[in-house]
C-alpha cells in the first residue's frame, strides 16, 4: 500500500488477515492509502512452448517473463497511469492488470512474426529461441558458457573475427538451412578456452557476448558494482531500487515489520 498511516512508517509490515484485530488495522490502512494491491491465482499463457530445446520439455524462464514481467511490470504501470488521471478526474479506479494479458504484450515480436510468417510454433525452430547460432548460449572448456547476441551483421562479423573463424566457412547469417553446421562452428570454438578467457576477449568489442554469471558473481561483478546495481539490508545483498531519477532518490528497501495492532 501507498500512503500509509504515520504510526506505520515506511516500509513494508506483515499481517495476519485471519485475525480479527489485525485485519481491522489494515482496513484502516486501506482508508488512507492510495492503492491497494490484490494478488489472485494464476492461470495459464502461450509462450512457455517456444522455450528450451526441441527435444526436450520447455524450460521455465524462472518467474521473469509471468510474475515479474507479465504481471508486476504492468501492475505497476497501471498504477501510476491510474495515479495520474486521479489528478485530473479527482476519482479512483480498477486496475485489471492479469499476467495472461501482460506477457503476450512482452512477447508481442513473438505474435507479429507469427502473424507474417517468420515465427514457426516448433520449438528450437526460430531466431530468439536459442536456434540461431548467434543468439544463443555456448559451453566453453571449464563448463561455464557465454551468451551471444549477434543479431545484426556487423556485430557477427566481430563476433568471428576475434573467434578467428573465416566467415566463407559458414554462409550467410540468416540462412537456416547453414545454422547447423554454424552451431557447430562456434560451439567447436567456444569449447577451446574458458569462460573467462572469452570473457576477456570479447570485453572491448561489439559482438555482443558476455560471460554466463551465477547469482553470486553478478553481485560481485565490476560493473554491477561501479553502478551500486545491489545494496545491504539487514546483511543480505539485494537489488537496489530501480529505475533511477536525477532530482527525487529512489526509496531503498527495508527488512519488513509485523503490523502493529494499535494502528
Amino acid at each position: 500500500m501507498v500512503g500509509a498511516p504515520s504510526c506505520v512508517g515506511a516500509g513494508s509490515i506483515f499481517a495476519d488477515l485471519k485475525d480479527a484485530a489485525e485485519l481491522n488495522g489494515v482496513r484502516r490502512l486501506i482508508d488512507e492509502a492510495d492503492v491497494l494491491i490484490e494478488g489472485f491465482r494464476p492461470g495459464v499463457t502461450g509462450l512457455l512452448h517456444a522455450m528450451g530445446d526441441p527435444d526436450r520439455p520447455p524450460a521455465p524462464p524462472l518467474n521473469l517473463v509471468g510474475d515479474y514481467g507479465g504481471g508486476s511490470l504492468f501492475a505497476v504501470v497501471g498504477v501510476v497511469a491510474a495515479l495520474l488521471e486521479r489528478h485530473a478526474s479527482g476519482r479512483g479506479q480498477v486496475i485489471d492488470a492479469a499476467i495472461v494479458n501482460g506477457a503476450p504484450m512482452l512477447s508481442h515480436i513473438l505474435w507479429a512474426m507469427l502473424g507474417d510468417g517468420r515465427w514457426s510454433d516448433g520449438r528450437g525452430d526460430n531466431i530468439f529461441d536459442g536456434s540461431a547460432p548467434f543468439y544463443r548460449t555456448y559451453e566453453c572448456a571449464d563448463g561455464g558458457y557465454v551468451a551471444v547476441g549477434a543479431l545484426e551483421p556487423a556485430f557477427f562479423a566481430e563476433l568471428l573475427r576475434l573467434l578467428e573463424i573465416d566467415p566463407d566457412t559458414l554462409g550467410p547469417q540468416r540462412e537456416r538451412a547453414g545454422w547447423p553446421a554454424m552451431r557447430d562452428a562456434l560451439s567447436d570454438k567456444f569449447r577451446e578456452e574458458t569462460r573467462d578467457h572469452w570473457a576477456r576477449v570479447f570485453a572491448d568489442s561489439d559482438a555482443c557476448v558476455t560471460p554466463v554469471l551465477t547469482a553470486t558473481e553478478a553481485i560481485d561483478d565490476p560493473h554491477m558494482r561501479a553502478r551500486n546495481v545491489f545494496v545491504d539490508v539487514d546483511g543480505i545483498r539485494q537489488p537496489a531500487s530501480a529505475p533511477r531519477f536525477s532530482r527525487t532518490p529512489a526509496a531503498q528497501p527495508r527488512p519488513a515489520r509485523v503490523a502493529p495492532r494499535s494502528c
